[in-house]
């Protein structure tokens, strides 16, 4: 959604008039409905108190074309995000330090450095990937391991 939708939107979700909106960050309702219709682009102080009469975030209110076209790129994204946190904050409730360096200035890929006990031990992004692979295979194996033997004590 564009910032003129994203006003549009949290406006009307509140109640307001667009005259109502431009009183309250000291606009007309015609510069309100500029931005919405797309005529005019709010400068940063003005959106800023658009978000702050709406009672919403200035994330909320910006350009999202963006992340919906990175969402299409990148579909998994979010998912791997989340299972590669879980993963690094698990080694840290083990007890392990885990320290990431990018490899390049894009940030594409990266070095893994854990630490435990005064060791260290570096692993490449692959063979971080590998490391979570395998956490994951141990857990689930030993888990239908255990339901096995459950399903055999019935």
């Amino acid at each position: 959604m564009t910032v003129g939708e994203n006003i549009k939107h949290f406006r009307k979700e509140k109640g307001y008039t667009q005259e109502e909106l431009g009183y309250m960050v000291g606009l007309s309702g015609v510069a309100i409905m500029r931005y919405e219709k797309e005529q005019r682009e709010p400068k940063q102080d003005i959106l800023i108190k658009i978000a702050k009469a709406l009672g919403v975030h200035l994330r909320d209110l910006a350009d999202t074309s963006i992340w919906e076209e990175f969402d299409k790129q990148y579909p998994d994204m979010g998912e791997n995000v989340a299972r590669f946190g879980a993963v690094t904050a698990y080694l840290k409730e083990m007890g392990f330090s885990v320290d990431f360096t990018p490899e390049n200035e894009e940030g594409e890929s990266y070095t893994a450095e854990l630490g435990k006990d005064g060791h260290q031990a570096k692993f490449t992004q692959s063979e971080f990937e590998e490391l979570q692979a395998g956490a994951k295979e141990a857990i689930e194996g030993r888990f239908y391991k255990k339901v096995l033997e459950q399903q055999k004590k019935k």
